[in-house]
């Protein structure tokens, strides 16, 4: 299997306007209140990143597109085996759906080696968690994660 044939397909329907949840997609004080425990953002193409996910797990990267409310592309460097990084990209659109919004996340850049196709299956489980969790904060909902899911 080529080089990017995996990719991560997820969509939600959020009970809130576009404009906050792509505030939470991108603000870092928003994006601790669902997905990491630490945020950095310069919210301009080619803007670094830095997150830092609750159990310590950190990584780099830079915003590859931005549409003001509506689209953000962040790409970073994933580990895939002992010390070896690959890039990969995560995408998200949001648009208005009824009273809420339909964001849409792609996940891409996945090769097919084993160590890609384990972690594939971890970042698409890892972002059903999250978005989840987000989904849950918007609607006024409590933060679903545990620090028992990192110990």
């Amino acid at each position: 299997m080529a080089k990017d044939k995996l990719k991560i397909r997820q969509s939600y329907y959020i009970g809130a306007p576009p404009d906050v949840v792509f505030a939470a997609l991108t603000d870092p004080s928003q994006l601790t209140r669902w997905f990491l425990s630490k945020a950095k953002v310069d919210l301009r193409k080619g803007g670094r990143v830095e997150f830092t996910w609750m159990g310590g797990h950190k990584m780099t990267g830079k915003v590859k597109a931005v549409v003001a409310g509506k689209e953000i592309a962040y790409a970073w460097h994933d580990e895939i085996g002992k010390g070896k990084k690959a890039k990969t990209l995560a995408e998200f659109s949001v648009s208005r759906k009824g009273e809420g919004s339909m964001l849409k996340l792609t996940h891409s850049g996945f090769g097919d080696s084993k160590a890609w196709i384990e972690l594939y299956g971890a970042i698409q489980s890892g972002w059903a968690y999250y978005l989840t969790n987000l989904k849950s904060i918007l609607s006024g909902g409590k933060d679903l994660r545990s620090a028992s899911d990192w110990s």
